[in-house]
């Protein structure tokens, strides 16, 4: 049997999760778009997305580490971040160093891009090139890239 076929039912959940949250962010994404250009369109397809992500799948693993432990848990939630304790131990059990960065991209990063839906929806000033929303993008792409790397690389003290 090829790779897919061996993907099971939590995998295949968590998929269809994600699949549907690309969805729906990209539909609401477009929805309030209406009428505008499609770099706006596309920013805010893009910017709903993520942060469907960050409160729906990074909030609850949050919660479901400081409640208990993933591994412990139940649900479509705990069965996704499962799949994802496969590859890495860590966010299987209360890792502080994995815990304290998925809170700063919950609150940071889920807060920056409501933050920017709204600056494109409502044209404001700080939502042009080169000001306060750009440089809070870029730092949010930064805690992202660094959150990448901690994973990829982890640091032991």
């Amino acid at each position: 049997m090829g790779a897919w076929g061996e993907l099971g039912a939590a995998a295949g959940g968590s998929l269809l999760l994600c699949a549907a949250l690309l969805g729906a962010g990209c539909a609401l994404g477009l929805s309030l778009g209406r009428g505008r250009g499609a770099a706006d369109r596309g920013a805010l397809a893009w910017l709903c997305y993520d942060a469907l992500v960050h409160f729906a799948l990074e909030g609850p693993f949050v919660y479901l580490s400081f409640t208990g432990n993933i591994a412990e848990s139940d649900g479509l939630i705990a069965s996704l971040w499962k799949e994802y304790g496969k590859a890495d131990a860590r966010w299987l059990n209360f890792d502080p160093t994995i815990v304290s960065l998925e809170i700063l991209t919950v609150v940071l990063d889920g807060f920056l891009a409501l933050v920017l839906i709204y600056a494109i929806v409502k044209e404001k000033y700080y939502r042009d090139k080169g000001t306060w929303g750009n440089r809070m993008l870029a730092w949010g792409l930064c805690l992202k890239q660094c959150q990448a790397f901690h994973t990829d690389y982890p640091v032991r003290v």
